[in-house]
């Protein structure tokens, strides 16, 4: 089953409203965050859970589910929307269905996401403080994620929306080729 993107759309809208209706907005973040980084890295565990063979059954999977998510606590309307995605096989869009989830989330909670890119792991205390940084000229709360591009040379890049701020050694040497070129009359 190929789900169209009008289907991870409603999916996502109307778990959503779900969030909004029962005043659990911060948590549905917190658990579609959780969702989209725990499947990304365990791509094995998508694999099983979108088999469709009788070797792993539907009620062994539903109760991998139940196993692994109702153990943290899980949201039930959360834990129910990866039981029907199981039993609809369209389980492999769950990624696609949550990240849509938390990105209307946060559009509610005015929220913004970007990207932190470096060549070396920046450690959570530093993004957090990147994160008060850019809060503050944004006027929105900014929520960084750190990933690696060794291109940049040194330094960092962070893009959050359409704003680039660049103090990687490759963003300033391309703004003295820029300069170096406007000074030539080119």
């Amino acid at each position: 089953m190929i789900l169209s993107d009008n289907v991870i759309n409603n999916w996502a809208n109307a778990l959503m409203r779900i969030a909004i209706k029962e005043k659990k907005v911060d948590k549905y973040i917190e658990q579609a965050n959780v969702i989209v980084d725990v499947l990304k890295i365990e791509q094995n565990f998508v694999d099983i859970l979108s088999t469709h063979d009788a070797v792993v059954d539907k009620h062994k999977r539903i109760a991998i589910i139940d196993q692994t998510f109702g153990k943290f606590e899980f949201e039930v309307y959360v834990l129910n929307a990866l039981k029907i995605l199981l039993e609809q096989e369209a389980f492999r869009y769950v990624r696609q269905i949550f990240k849509k989830v938390r990105k209307y989330l946060a559009k509610h909670r005015n929220i913004l996401y970007g990207t932190v890119w470096s060549t070396i792991a920046i450690d959570d205390k530093k993004i957090k403080l990147m994160e008060q940084k850019i809060t503050k000229q944004m006027g929105s709360e900014v929520k960084l994620i750190n990933k690696l591009d060794e291109s940049i040379i040194g330094g960092v890049q962070i893009i959050v929306g359409n704003k680039v701020f660049d103090g990687s050694l490759k963003g300033k040497l391309a703004d003295l080729k820029i300069l170096a070129t406007h000074n030539r009359g080119e």
